[in-house]
């Protein structure tokens, strides 16, 4: 197997609880030509310090402390500053099996592709996690990998769990966005910067604005099954969690995405149907839960959508738990809660 460089880039916010258990499982990988690329974005915890400790004893960590311009703008700089063939991304709050990016370098050098994903799990412990060696491999072309993501269908849009080559990030963008971006509704969602693709800075749903665009671009895609990248979910954080302004703005990054999906791949309809039924039925779920009054006018809104779905589900592939979700939404309000709070005590995927 060639030997390669790949550059490791996790950005550093508030997680000095977690960012050790990160950083071992990198330093403890099979593939040892890796640069572990720690951007410290303005944290004001120890993580920074925890950080430059461990590149004080590794010498493949580099530690950048810049000032704080959010999770696009770290990965954005972790970029610039990699000197690898391949990037992956991982955020400092999960950590990685010990030969996580050995298996998706194996998989892109054997199909000779430019993008390969793994298989995650969400834990709420670490005695939770399963030693995954067995696995199935898979050739997608870039329609039948965008369905997947689509339907989170075995490829998370996230753009952790991936390695990608860097040729992804520095060619000229070839996709026809037919002026999308120009629309002042859209421009935030620009995934394009001097040219080169980008996490567009300032937005949230920061992956959903350019994993998409990512796989477009590849001839095609390896998908790989086996578990190698863990991530900490707590299924009751939803009710915690406070509804800002910002994360309304889905509703535009979604109408951009499908805009620019369909356009390539007209077939993929009820994929996108699925896509919004999702989005629209996870933000309503935080709204209804969390009972803000102060959004009444966007319930409002986000509930007539539903009703509007539902009306054209009818013979749509459109997974089942997602019709049940979008029937409940919008037509029993009660029924709806109790079914989001059954799915938070078993820790299911929204």
């Amino acid at each position: 197997m060639e030997n390669e460089l790949i550059s490791v880039v996790v950005p550093v916010y508030n997680v000095e609880k977690n960012i050790r258990k990160c950083l071992d499982s990198l330093i403890n990988q099979t593939y040892k030509n890796i640069e572990i690329i720690v951007v410290d974005d303005g944290t004001p915890d120890l993580s920074g310090k925890i950080a430059e400790q461990y590149a004080e004893q590794d010498a493949r960590i580099k530690v950048l402390h810049k000032e704080n311009g959010g999770l696009s703008d770290a990965r954005n700089k972790g970029i610039d500053l990699a000197q690898g063939t391949y990037i992956t991304f991982i955020d400092s709050d999960d950590f990685v099996s010990s030969d996580y990016v050995e298996y998706l370098y194996t998989l892109v050098k054997k199909y000779n592709v430019k993008m390969a994903s793994s298989f995650y799990q969400m834990i709420v412990s670490e005695d939770e996690v399963m030693i995954d060696k067995n696995g199935q491999e898979y050739l997608l072309t870039p329609q039948e990998a965008i369905e997947k993501m689509l339907y989170r269908n075995e490829i998370s849009h996230n753009a952790w769990g991936k390695l990608y080559h860097r040729e992804l990030f520095e060619q000229k963008p070839t996709l026809k966005f037919n002026g999308i971006f120009e629309d002042e509704r859209y421009k935030q969602f620009n995934p394009i910067q001097k040219e080169q693709y980008r996490f567009p800075v300032g937005i949230i749903n920061e992956d959903l604005a350019l994993v998409y665009y990512l796989a477009l671009e590849c001839p095609q895609i390896v998908q790989g099954t086996r578990k190698t990248y863990y991530y900490f979910s707590n299924p009751t954080s939803i009710t915690k969690s406070k509804v800002k302004e910002a994360d309304f703005t889905i509703f535009a990054l979604y109408k951009a995405l499908s805009e620019v999906i369909l356009q390539k791949y007209p077939d993929l309809s009820d994929a996108i149907l699925e896509f919004k039924g999702t989005i629209y039925v996870k933000l309503y779920k935080r709204l209804v839960l969390k009972q803000r009054n102060d959004f009444n006018e966007v319930q409002k809104y986000m509930k007539d959508e539903i009703k509007l779905m539902t009306k054209g589900l009818i013979g749509k592939k459109v997974r089942k738990p997602t019709k049940i979700r979008l029937f409940s939404a919008a037509f029993s309000k009660r029924l709806f809660i109790i079914l989001c709070n059954f799915e938070n005590l078993l820790g299911a995927k929204s």
